[in-house]
């Protein structure tokens, strides 16, 4: 099974919010607490099982140093995630 990382982005496999990107704010035994700094805000993160979410191969180490440190605030996360998606379509049209 894949190490998850407190700070990573992920991709939500099931569920009604399928195909959402979050990041990882804490990880507990199965689960993971992701929030998306909009929808989900640090103070009201999303429980969701390992096994229904994919880590991304993308890392932000700022703002993984941020989670870890819990200084991060929700703008930071919705723009890492902005980040994340428009690095990940440039490497699809390539």
């Amino acid at each position: 099974m894949k190490d998850f990382i407190i700070g990573a982005f992920v991709l939500s496999k099931a569920g009604r919010d399928s195909g959402k990107c979050y990041v990882i704010f804490h990880i507990e035994n199965e689960y993971v607490y992701l929030v998306d700094g909009k929808f989900r805000m640090i103070d009201r993160p999303k429980k969701k099982k390992k096994k229904h979410v994919e880590m991304f191969s993308y890392i932000n180490q700022d703002l993984v140093d941020k989670v870890n440190s819990k200084t991060v605030k929700n703008e930071e996360i919705k723009r890492g995630i902005k980040l994340m998606q428009n690095v990940n379509s440039s490497k699809e049209v390539e």
